[in-house]
């Protein structure tokens, strides 16, 4: 199949890349990154910008059986998408995200595809990056959604929740990989909380999932891992790995903020559970994942063996974390 990735030069979706040329697809990716080292050569690079619709369109000179557009993030980029490459694919794969489920008023978990279907959007939501990134997701399904209904767009939408792996630029994994390794005491706010992540390489897997099935146009799916996991367990789990001792500290929260911690130092404390239902998926694409202990394992190895960016941002208030934490065991 001729498959062509908007995006494709990073993360997840170089390994869909590699993957699908390995799998004996024609495949391009188009990003401003390109041309980019590291993708073998039978895979084509073309430059250009995701927002312009110019660019866009010169991708539309020719036919696609598939078109997987990783770097969708507004109803703006939805709606270039639609115009230029109605008749033009076959299937279109958006990636939209988890956090659309944020943007509902009354969503709970287990998250469910049809909840955007019934459940209206939150009037009280945070101005943070966010809730933004979320609800300018939850707009481009709409865009795309509507073009089905309409001009038979052929959409399929899914929503991985945080992703982790090798390669991650969010660097939000690596960052308590780093803690448990300098062998200090981590504060979790909420050691509790309860997600499904998904392994990069799953992810990847799953666009070949896609371009193989039938029949799911207009349809949305999650997808995740087989493991629902506590933020506690997440770091006991990557501490063995690491033969590393997790010292976990759980001061009150009003405390943290009073002392002015920086809570982006645990970007997995959510203030609930973020767990979505990734039953549909299993049935309708037969879906499984990779064993927690051996990804994690994996990427972990990865970062210590073969990282050579810059640090987490959120490692920079470590010396701050360390006081707090000597703090508050100094108040029992």
């Amino acid at each position: 199949m001729k498959i062509l990735i908007l995006g494709g030069t990073s993360f997840f979706g170089r390994e869909t890349a590699i993957s699908l040329s390995d799998g004996g697809h024609e495949v391009t990716v188009f990003s401003r990154r390109c041309p980019a080292d590291g993708l073998p050569l039978d895979i084509t690079q073309s430059r250009g910008d995701r927002t312009v619709e110019i660019d866009l369109a010169r991708m539309a000179t020719q036919p696609w059986d598939v078109i997987i557009d990783n770097i969708c993030h507004t109803a703006d980029d939805a709606q270039k998408a639609v115009r230029v490459f109605n008749g033009r694919t076959g299937l279109y794969i958006f990636t939209s995200s988890a956090s659309v489920y944020s943007t509902l008023q009354g969503a709970s978990a287990p998250f469910r595809e049809i909840q955007t279907e019934l459940l209206p959007v939150r009037t009280d939501m945070k101005d943070k990056p966010y809730y933004a990134y979320a609800s300018a997701k939850y707009a481009a399904e709409k865009v795309f959604v509507n073009a089905f209904l309409e001009k038979k767009f052929p959409v399929v939408i899914i929503r991985p929740p945080v992703v982790i792996g090798p390669g991650d630029p969010t660097l939000r994994a690596y960052s308590y990989w780093l803690r448990l390794s300098d062998g200090g005491q981590l504060i979790l706010p909420n050691p509790a909380v309860s997600a499904r992540y998904i392994f990069s390489k799953d992810l990847a897997r799953a666009f070949a999932l896609l371009i193989d099935s039938q029949n799911l146009y207009g349809q949305t799916l999650n997808l995740g891992d087989a493991t629902v996991i506590t933020l506690e367990d997440f770091i006991k789990i990557s501490a063995r790995i690491l033969h590393k001792e997790a010292k976990i500290t759980v001061p009150d929260h009003a405390w943290l903020k009073s002392g002015g911690f920086n809570f982006a130092a645990s970007p997995f404390s959510g203030a609930s559970d973020f767990i979505v239902d990734i039953s549909k998926a299993e049935k309708a694409l037969g879906w499984r994942s990779t064993e927690m202990h051996a990804w994690l394992e994996e990427t972990i190895n990865w970062f210590f063996l073969k990282y050579l960016g810059p640090m987490p941002a959120n490692y920079a208030s470590r010396k701050k974390e360390l006081e707090l934490a000597d703090r508050w065991k100094a108040r029992a």
